[in-house]
């Protein structure tokens, strides 16, 4: 049987099913697609269970470990790995054939460019969220905050088509705003998520935690101003001080500062990070524009060393 849906999530982690959630409860119609099984059919089972922000929950929702059946979606909301980019735009093929448009909501840098490869530019939006979910277990996610997010097209400008998407979502609850430099928007996120990804997942702490030892603060801020460098080197209008108080933002406890970071959840699990999108796409781009970045260089190696002892 054919399925047609508004919205399929593309990585139902996390962050993905706190999406997903929402935007069903708000009255579209969504599917969860993952490749983690026990996740997928604790969810077909008995429902995506919500904990933390705005009560404990339980939601019914479409749960896939196959889209091939998926005959049409309006929207495809990437939020899978950086790693599994190009292998599950290379699955979804079908549905922008039938005029789905895509939309990352990744960490890091290239997830855009690695999905157009396989669906063409013209069918990719970039975005950027800073709210924070995380998975507890199979079939269970915890919900910590409310944030607006943002799209764009990766071409800057603000188009008739992104407008619509961002009311569409806001509609059904995902606050959600079209921006004229989604590029300058992701970055800003970037630089606060290299600035702690990698500290949180080689202490295993949360981002609160590690942001209130001076040392580790300290570490946090080299590799912000390493990677704001590299961002002004790029041409863009970075500013220092918004980004130091987006840092202090989101390592507030009693909110996303309460979490760990994703990269850190990975290493946790034994699976390889997103750490060659958030830190080597940054390293690489430094080295081409003659920025020195021995920090981001160090935290990179770290992690990658760490990855070395999984299987």
């Amino acid at each position: 049987m054919a399925l047609k849906a508004d919205i399929v999530i593309i990585g139902a982690g996390g962050m993905g099913a706190l999406f997903g959630s929402i935007l069903q409860a708000g009255g579209l119609d969504v599917v969860l697609y993952d490749t983690n099984q026990a996740h997928i059919e604790a969810i077909q089972k008995n429902g995506l269970q919500i904990m933390g922000f705005g009560g404990d929950r339980k939601i019914a929702i479409t749960a896939l470990r196959d889209l091939s059946k998926m005959q049409s979606a309006d929207l495809l909301l990437f939020q899978c790995k950086g790693n599994s980019s190009k292998e599950a735009a290379r699955n979804i093929r079908h549905l922008t054939g039938q005029g789905a448009i895509c939309i990352s909501f990744q960490n890091g840098l290239g997830n855009e460019e690695l999905i157009a490869e396989e669906v063409g530019p013209e069918n990719v939006l970039g975005g950027l969220t800073a709210m924070a979910g995380f998975l507890i277990g199979p079939g269970q996610i915890k919900d910590f905050s409310r944030v607006p997010s943002y799209i764009g097209e990766m071409e800057g400008g603000i188009s008739e088509r992104s407008k619509l998407m961002a009311e569409k979502l806001s509609k059904a609850g995902l606050e959600t705003y079209a921006v004229p430099d989604i590029q300058l928007e992701i970055w800003k996120k970037l630089l606060g998520n290299i600035s702690m990804s990698a500290l949180s997942g080689l202490t295993n702490l949360k981002v609160a935690h590690l942001m209130s030892i001076s040392e580790l603060r300290s570490v946090s801020f080299q590799a912000m101003e390493e990677a704001l460098s590299v961002g002004l080197a790029l041409g863009l209008g970075l500013e220092r001080d918004a980004v130091i108080k987006g840092m202090e933002t989101i390592s507030q406890p009693g909110g996303t500062g309460d979490n760990k970071s994703s990269l850190c959840v990975d290493l946790l699990n034994h699976r390889r990070s997103e750490v060659d999108f958030i830190y080597g796409k940054v390293i690489e781009i430094g080295e081409s524009k003659g920025v020195p970045t021995p920090t981001l260089k160090t935290l990179h190696a770290l992690v990658k060393g760490v990855e070395s002892h999984f299987s």
